[in-house]
Parts: structure tokens; sequence; C-alpha cells
């Protein structure tokens, strides 16, 4: 075998599109792979010390499974992911009872073994028992003694004065109970009708009884409200075991998912300015294989499907507008032709995920690696949206290089790519996605005659200019991207 060279000799300086450039790395000399490994902090081959992973010291360390808890305990308690604050309605209804100014923030949260919940746990303090319905695992909510104290008084028509921290009676406990019920009845109508309902089933008499509840569970979610009723201020606590939370996680097209999406992004539009993406204005569609579609070379022509609109003769249409890669909805719009550009009036906002045309709900793992392919990063010099349609972005050679051997590899070639035809593209920030609205007009900052684009998921991957072949409408590619 020959040794390996940087360069394809064949390549030369102003070569054809036939050509390439070959980049093969060639194998470091000892002396390099010895000063390379000191410089990384790893010793040279037959060093007296192997290479060590930095530690960071003083870190908490926090377990995937917690990770995954925390985020969902955010559809049993709304409104905790964006501001901490509680729901308005719980707010309300407190100050409704007590008549006084209410304050909840959620102060901490936390997910811990049942081992570890007694330093969480004031004694003695006031703990009700939660049943989340259908759940049969039980959890618990605590109220320090002090702002217990303070809101029975409050209820009772008193001006919540301070008093020892001693236990509820009986008939102290009787009126929390009254509290914590109307407190959970106003946060329930909140939540969604699939997510899980916290409801009260009676009172613990210490953390003994109370964590004979939590059963075998292995981890509970301990979230932490600061309160502030009037001039008297604590600490709140729920623990939520993760049976309950492993329930709290609603579809990805869920109306729940959807609402709260507006709604974030709404509250924190401002801090959404400078993140940038593409509006596409789609006009056809054509379908290709994937073997097809890596030997597309320039002078090519690509058939399409019939278009919505014909900027070739300087006329309008329709077209679908579409932010990003456009799995999520798109926007229906008019293109017309004004003072030479063309615009686009927005007629309708249609969300939804959308299949790819030609691959069925049978087959999510066929559209899954589509995917993955089709929207690898562009290399360096790349940024924009350009890809290689001849290449792997990932670095493994052609996509016949890459299959061969592979059994059923050709079985791929079967599968059929859809290549997007778009008018134009302009670039938008997610401030402004979020402010679009029917019967808005876009500047698609095109005028007519000039080439369209073609991109597969997205990514652009060639330009051209419209054709008629034997009364068919095509594209003939003028150059490749990347």
């Amino acid at each position: 075998m020959s040794p390996p060279n940087r360069r394809d000799p064949r390549a030369g300086g102003s070569g054809g599109a036939s050509e390439r450039t070959l980049m093969i790395p060639t194998p470091k000399r000892p002396a390099e792979r010895s000063a390379r490994s000191q410089a990384v902090g790893r010793p040279a081959a037959g060093g007296p010390k192997a290479w060590r992973p930095y530690r960071f010291p003083g870190l908490e360390k926090v377990s995937r499974q917690q990770v995954q808890l925390a985020s969902r305990l955010q559809w049993l308690m709304p409104g905790l992911s964006a501001t901490g604050q509680v729901s308005e309605t719980v707010r309300k209804r407190l100050h409704d009872m007590l008549e006084e100014d209410v304050q909840l923030h959620v102060d901490s949260v936390q997910v811990v073994a049942p081992g570890k919940l007694r330093r969480y746990v004031g004694d003695p303090t006031f703990l009700a028992v939660l049943a989340p319905t259908p759940n049969k695992t039980r959890g618990f909510m605590e109220v320090e003694l002090g702002l217990a104290h303070a809101a029975i008084d409050m209820l009772l028509g008193g001006a919540g004065e301070a008093v020892s921290l001693r236990p509820l009676t009986d008939i102290e406990e009787g009126v929390m109970t009254y509290v914590v019920i109307e407190t959970l009845k106003a946060l329930n109508p909140t939540v969604d009708p699939t997510m899980p309902k916290l409801r009260l089933e009676g009172v613990c008499r210490g953390f003994d009884e109370a964590v004979t509840l939590i059963g075998d569970e292995s981890h509970l979610a301990v979230v932490q409200l600061r309160a502030v009723f009037g001039q008297h201020s604590g600490y709140i606590r729920l623990f939520l075991p993760a049976s309950v939370l492993g329930l709290a996680n609603p579809p990805t097209d869920a109306a729940i998912r959807r609402a709260r999406r507006a709604s974030e992004a709404s509250l924190h539009v401002s801090r959404l300015s400078a993140v940038k993406t593409w509006l596409r204005a789609e006009i056809g569609q054509a379908e290709i294989l994937a073997s097809d579609l890596a030997q597309i070379r320039e002078r090519d022509v690509v058939l399409v499907d019939a278009l919505s609109a014909r900027p070739d003769k300087g006329e309008g249409g329709t077209a679908r507008l579409k932010v990003g890669m456009g799995r999520t909805g798109h926007l229906d719009a008019e293109i017309s032709l004004q003072g030479g550009r063309f615009q686009a009036k927005v007629t309708a906002i249609v969300l939804g995920e959308e299949l790819q045309p030609g691959l069925g709900d049978a087959e999510p793992e066929a559209q899954a690696a589509l995917e993955d392919q089709e929207a690898s990063p562009a290399g360096p010099g790349n940024v924009e949206e350009s890809t290689n349609p001849g290449t792997d972005p990932r670095g493994r050679g052609t996509v016949e290089e890459t299959l061969k051997g592979a059994e059923g590899a050709d079985l791929l070639n079967d599968i059929p790519l859809q290549i997007a035809v778009e008018l134009a593209r302009v670039p938008v920030t997610a401030e402004d996605v979020v402010g679009l609205k029917v019967g808005q007009v876009i500047d698609l900052n095109r005028v007519a005659g000039e080439p369209i684009e073609l991109s597969v998921n997205g990514k652009v991957v060639a330009r051209g200019e419209l054709v008629e072949v034997d009364g068919n409408l095509g594209v003939r590619v003028l150059s490749l991207a990347g």
C-alpha cells in the first residue's frame, strides 16, 4: 500500500467540478506525540502517570433523574417554570381568606432520597398528608409553625400576632386543614385535566409518621416556597414522590404544552431579540431518492411538482412560510409583486407537526434517520445554511461509501427525500416570530428573475432557475451550496 498523501495530485490548482481535494492526516513522529501529550496534560506513551479527568470541587452532584423530576414539577405547579411565582388563583384565594396581602414564591427545588428528608422537616411543625389522585403513593405538605399560627390568627379575625412555637391544638389543626383544602381547590383548576390532582387526606403528628407514608419511593421532590402573609413570613414545603411526578409528562403535541410555550415566549420576548433564524417562503416541492441527491451536479434539472407561484414570470401566488425547519407549523401567505419586489401577506397560521411526504406514520425510524442525516451542521465557512450534497458532513465520505458493504443498504436508495423549492428566505429574530400575525406583510427582499433555492430540511443544497422540460416544470441547478 502506498503511503497516504496530504493532497490528491489530480486536484490541481483550478480543476473542474469533478475534481476533488483529499485531505489525509499523516502519522505524527514520536517526538510530536510526546510534545502534544504534555501540552494537553497527558503523559507520553510509557509515562509513569495515567491521564485523569479534572474534577470540579465544591459543586453539587445532580443526577439525570433529579433533573427530569424537577422539570416535570412544572406541570403539577403551574407558574413555577417561568418566574417562580405560584398561580395567581392560589394567592387570590389566600388573600380573600386572610384579608391580607399574600406572596408565594419558589425558593428552591431539590430532589432527595427518603433517607435525607429529615434535614428538610422542622420539629415541631404542621404536616398535611397529600394524596395525588389517582396515584396511591402519599406525599405531604409542611407549613412552618410560626406561619401556621399567624394564618390561623388572621383567619379567626386577629392581627396575626406572634405566638410561641408550640404544636397546634386539635382546633387549630382543623383551621389549618381548611386553609390547605381551599388552597388545593384553587390550585387544581389551573392544572391540566390529564395531570394528577393533589387532595388533602389528613394530618400527620410528626415526621416519623409522615415518612412511613412514602413507601418504597426512591426519590421525592422537595419544593420550598417563601410565603409572606401580611407582616409575617415563613416557609411552606411540598414533598412529592417520584412516581407522581413521573405521570406529569404531557404529550409533545398537547394543548397544555403549546399554551405554556406561548406564555413563556411572551414573558421572555425581550430576551429573544438576539436569537436569529430564517423565515423561508416555499412555493413547491420535488421528490428525489437519496442516491440521486448525492449525484446532483451543475446544469442538472430537477423536476418539481406544480408551483404555487411563478417568480420567473413575475407572477405571484401562494407560499408556505416556515420558521427554521418548519416542523411544528407554518404560515400560509399570498405572494405578490409590489414595486418590483416580492411580498408575502400572512393569511393563516397553521400549527402542528408535519410528516415528510412519502413517509407514513408506520415509518418513524426512517423519518428520524433521514432528519439526522440531512440536518447535520455545516462545516466552517458554511455557517449560514450550506451543505455539500455529495459528501457526508460528519466526515465519513459519500453516501455510497458509507453504505457500502452494509446489509440491505440498497433498500435505502428507495427512500424518497423531499426537496423544497424556496422563493426566498429572510432573516428574522425570535422576537419577530412571536409577533407574526394574520394580515402582516413581509418583504421577501427578492425581485423577479433572481435564482431560487432548493433545500432539504431547511438546508440549502443548490441554487437554480426555473425551466420547462417537455411540459413539466423543473429547476436547472446553477450552483451547489457548500
